[in-house]
């Protein structure tokens, strides 16, 4: 395990805006069916369920399970029932799973609980792992071996890759909804250990058109682990359970503890529990009625009440979890507990009857007891993990050999695709290592860091980081440590500062001293702008990589030097990267993930050449979604958002930055919330204004004032929107000047050069504009054909403020030519734009209405509203008189007669069978040629004119 963060932690550092993006990703009962089809309609349940007392008050509740159950006739559908301890959760989950089974769902059922919740995919191998046998077969070589190694089916299983787990369960679940309805029913799923989450969560985002259903009940004040809301939007539906009135918790309380309740009794005890109907029964139950002051006081005098002899029974199943009633020896006792309530046969185990009453037992049970029912447990364990827990559970002394075993099957667990249960465990292990032994304390504790930053536990995995760092420990546990710490600096320097410290750090580990010098290297160039070093030091981690025979450290290494290559526009980048992807197509499944393809998408991308990119970047998303890597097709997201922006695909980069910011986090969102505002900017809408504050009010800001910058940036572009010019100058052009001020070569920026330039040219700010333009042609080799023709198009645009018409027209008249030929829809709009407006001052009317036109057609479709109704104010002065109606062209006639005709721009659209954008477009340009500036005045000067186009 000691070179656990090799393989699989991130390798991207949260510093700036451009990610490290060649490191290797994150990650990341059955009923019988015998109803041959599913009812479509849930209403006939009411009246069934209405027959159990746990029910009553519940109307609500109950036509929302109806209505549940009639969305999962035809597709996925998801049930989320909420509510505080007690409140009754399980009992309308209940109901859910036996009306679900009665109307001919296959119903797969776990009810984890909080001893589970660090145990890797135990949720998961109570839903699938009988079920999914008659499946397995049908599933590829890496599927079938994935999901059987998540399930410990087999005798020696491979890796249970938690990126192709993920892809598994949803195949498995696809197989058996093919069959009939099949219904994931999971209660108290607040428990859900992290790894079967993982699964479940990743197959709930996929579901379309497969009938599958999801129940889950879970504690209020926890998040929903599987995300349905997100992962189903309305075919998600929500149950939040409050408190029951007065009359149903007395029918209730009648109904369990006798008819001879006295009224003034119910009504305290409503009172005193707020209507929580386990509360309630709890306190009808006891002597005193008293509301304790806590939870645990309440529970505590519950199990006090109960008669000792039942302890063996409730200790039992508190240490151990849900349990046969073959392996209680003591029968006796097992009776006491079920007939106290504590604890309920269900699904043939004994359980608990609430998790709180477990959680009450569990810390009452005296310490050496305890320990010693751990003991028993591990020697009865069915696996290495479930052993070595409960072997540290029942030690409290250091013990080398039981820390051994940990370290084992943390390792293990980690092989498997558990990073949580890894870091537990990891955690005991370091624990129960002897004083003396310092090495292999901090390995361990080193270990437990990795497994935590790989489950995204970030915070924790620094303490242990600083806690390491901050004692003797040194060689490659130091630099282990000293990587991660450079993986959360707030700030360029710092990063690079830790990993040089990192690189002079002696130890015996090539392959740890090749990445370590490799991740030094990007840093380096990207963020402090050194590119001569960095390029030096990325050579050297190449030499280093050849001579260690490691693909996957030589892909590495390959790729950083590309990386940082391209950033100072050496023609030898390509090569590395040509060479890194080739590596990778060889051994698709080698460690690390297959992130050259995007970083070799993203220097394409910065160089104009979108075909090869998005080519680069369809393949990446294949074999992503192929894996189901959720942390890369996420990066994806975010990455090809910017593509699609490049190549006009505007409303798929909103889509692809929604579908990234439901799964980033911190550095990642802070990534997707910066392009998300440079879009809204673009197209006008005020919400770039809450996108800009959340970058402002990001700790990530602190540390990176480009962020705040960029924050800046979007505010600047509604600026340009409504007019401003001159604030909008004085907010977008310092990016450009931090970012040069920090020496970050960051490329995404400069794609905004153009139209920063055209704001400074605007505002009268010649000298700043003249600067802003020499800095790109500084580094247009970076920028390949994109940067040549973003240079003409600012040259040109200064040459126009100038007064050189002649020379104006020249470069825009190269940048139109350039920008057409690659396919940037945007930059050719601004380039129209200048073009136009050049024509009109050189009253050359009709060239420049022509021009104006092909503008406003390409902002239309867009959606880049600002820059439409600057093209359209700009094509209006071209022509000053209103044209009559016979100027239309026949598209615009079309529209205006549905206009008139009173359709909405919608149902135009519809019947033209183009896209509203489009509609707009045309209306637009209608307006400004008739001189009209409303529907009602279209109207008018059609029928004044006697010219409505028919």
């Amino acid at each position: 395990m000691g070179d656990l963060w090799l393989s699989e932690a991130r390798v991207v550092v949260r510093v700036g805006i451009v990610p490290c993006i060649y490191g290797a990703a994150l990650h990341p009962c059955v009923a019988s069916r015998e109803t041959p089809q599913f009812a479509r309609n849930g209403s006939c349940m009411t009246a069934r369920m209405h027959e159990s007392p746990s029910l009553i008050g519940r109307d609500a509740e109950l036509a929302d399970l109806g209505r549940w159950l009639h969305l999962l006739a035809d597709g996925p559908a998801a049930l989320v029932i909420s509510g505080e301890a007690g409140i009754g959760k399980s009992t309308i989950w209940s109901a859910a799973t036996s009306q679900g089974a009665a109307q001919g769902a296959r119903v797969l059922v776990s009810r984890p609980v909080e001893a589970e919740l660090r145990l890797g995919y135990a949720a998961l191998g109570d839903l699938l792992g009988v079920a999914s046998e008659p499946v397995l077969e049908r599933l590829s070589d890496t599927l079938r071996q994935a999901l059987a190694a998540a399930l410990s089916v087999g005798s020696e299983p491979e890796s249970g890759d938690p990126l192709l787990v993920g892809r598994a369960t949803l195949a498995v679940l696809i197989e058996l909804a093919a069959e009939g309805p099949v219904l994931l029913a999971i209660d108290d799923a607040q428990w859900l250990d992290a790894a079967s989450a993982r699964a479940l969560a990743f197959a709930a985002r996929r579901l379309d058109g497969h009938r599958v259903g999801v129940a889950i009940s879970l504690r209020e004040g926890n998040a929903d682990p599987l995300g349905l809301a997100a992962a189903l939007g309305p075919r998600a539906i929500e149950v939040h359970l409050a408190g029951l009135d007065l009359e149903p918790i007395g029918m209730m309380l009648r109904a369990r503890v006798g008819a001879e309740l006295p009224a003034h009794r119910v009504r305290r005890i409503h009172d005193q529990s707020g209507g929580n109907p386990f509360f309630a029964e709890q306190l009808a139950g006891a002597p005193d009625d008293r509301l304790p002051r806590s939870l645990d006081d309440l529970v505590g005098n519950r199990l006090e009440a109960i008669d000792r002899l039942a302890a063996p029974a409730i200790e039992r199943v508190a240490v151990l979890g849900p349990m046969p009633v073959s392996a209680f020896a003591d029968g006796a006792a097992l009776d006491i507990a079920i007939e106290a309530g504590v604890l309920v046969e269900q699904d043939r185990l004994v359980r608990f009857r609430h998790p709180l009453l477990a959680a009450g037992a569990y810390t009452r049970i005296p310490p050496g007891r305890r320990r010693e029912l751990h003991r028993l447990a591990a020697t009865n364990s069915p696996d290495a993990a479930s052993r070595a827990r409960h072997l540290a559970l029942a030690t409290a002394d250091a013990d080398a050999g039981i820390a051994q075993e940990l370290e084992e099957a943390a390792r293990a667990a980690r092989h498997r695709g558990a990073p949580e249960t890894a870091a537990e465990l990891a955690g005991h292990a370091a624990r129960l290592t002897p004083p003396s032994d310092l090495d292999a304390r901090a390995r361990r504790v080193m270990d437990q860091a990795d497994c935590l930053f790989v489950a995204a536990d970030e915070r924790a995995a620094a303490g242990l980081v600083d806690e390491l760092l901050s004692g003797p420990v040194r060689g490659t546990i130091r630099v282990r440590a000293l990587v991660q710490q450079a993986l959360a600096a707030s700030d360029p320097q710092t990063a690079v500062t830790v990993l040089e410290a990192a690189n002079r750090e002696p130890h015996g580990d090539d392959r740890l001293r090749t990445r370590t010098l490799a991740q030094l290297a990007w840093q380096r160039g990207a963020w402090l702008g050194d590119l001569e070093q960095a390029i030096d030091e990325a050579a050297s981690a190449i030499a280093m990589a050849e001579s260690l025979d490691d693909d996957s450290t030589l892909v590495t290494a390959l790729t950083t030097a590309g990386l940082v290559m391209s950033l100072a526009g050496r023609a030898g980048a390509v090569d590395h990267f040509r060479r890194a992807v080739a590596i990778i197509n060889r051994d698709p499944h080698a460690a690390g993930d297959h992130t050259p393809r995007l970083a070799f998408a993203n220097e394409r991308m910065w160089r104009g050449d979108f075909a090869a990119a998005l080519e680069l970047m369809a393949d990446e998303r294949r074999i992503a979604e192929f894996r189901g890597d959720e942390g890369l097709i996420m990066r994806l997201n975010i990455f090809g958002a910017d593509l699609a922006m490049r190549v006009g695909r505007w409303d798929e980069a909103a889509s692809l930055l929604e579908r990234a910011l439901a799964d980033a986090r911190d550095y990642w969102r802070v990534m997707a919330v910066v392009r998300r505002a440079t879009l809204r900017g673009r197209r006008g809408e005020p919400d770039a204004l809450d996108d800009a504050a959340e970058l402002r009010a990001s700790p990530f800001s602190a540390g990176d004032p480009v962020i705040g910058a960029v924050a800046n940036l979007a505010v600047g572009l509604l600026a340009h929107a409504d007019g401003r010019v001159a604030d909008a100058a004085d907010l977008m052009a310092p990016l450009f000047e931090q970012s040069e001020r920090s020496g970050s070569r960051a490329a995404e920026f400069a794609v905004f050069v153009p139209e920063t330039v055209a704001v400074l040219v605007a505002a009268d700010r010649l000298e700043p504009a003249r600067d802003l333009t020499r800095h790109l042609e500084h580094r247009h080799d970076q920028f390949g054909e994109w940067g040549e023709a973003a240079v003409a198009l600012c040259r040109g645009l200064v040459a126009q403020a100038d007064g050189d018409a002649e020379g104006a027209a020249d470069l825009l008249g190269t940048a139109a030519q350039e920008f057409e030929a690659i396919g940037a829809p945007w930059e050719l709009g601004q380039v129209l734009l200048a073009q136009g407006a050049g024509l009109r001052r050189a009253g050359q009317r009709r060239e420049a209405a022509a021009t104006l036109d092909r503008a406003i057609e390409l902002f239309a479709e867009l959606g880049a509203q600002p820059a439409l109704h600057r093209a359209t104010d700009e094509l209006r002065r071209a022509r000053p008189r209103p044209s009559s109606g016979d100027a239309m062209t026949p598209s615009e006639q079309r529209v205006a007669a549905l206009v008139v005709d009173g359709r909405t721009n919608r149902e135009v659209a519809a019947e033209l069978s183009t896209t509203v954008a489009t509609v707009e477009a045309h209306l637009t340009r209608i307006y400004g040629k008739l001189g009209v500036r409303s529907r009602t005045q279209l109207a008018k000067r059609l029928a004044e004119s006697d010219s409505t186009p028919s």
